[in-house]
């Protein structure tokens, strides 16, 4: 029986196998967000991720963290805004 190469070893007296390289552990994304919704929701969703070119998946993580990252300047500037 062979074995599988370790992953991220090279593949026989140094030849590339193809393929994508894989991501440095930080870059890698490992943490799954399940969101429940309507049919009606989801349809909502497909239709703005097909308008916005990109898989429903893709899209909300995208406009997930668009909001996420506004709230947070947001939240900085109010707290600069108390200080003076």
């Amino acid at each position: 029986m062979v074995s599988k190469p370790k992953r991220g070893s090279r593949v026989a007296a140094g030849k590339n196998r193809g393929g994508r390289p894989f991501l440095a552990d930080e870059d890698r994304r490992d943490t799954l967000v399940r969101v429940l919704t309507t049919a009606s929701e989801f349809e909502e969703l497909q239709g703005a991720a097909a308008y916005a070119g990109m898989p429903v998946s893709t899209w909300m993580r995208f406009v997930a963290l668009e909001r996420a990252r506004a709230l947070a300047a947001e939240k900085e500037a109010a707290r600069k805004r108390d200080e003076q």
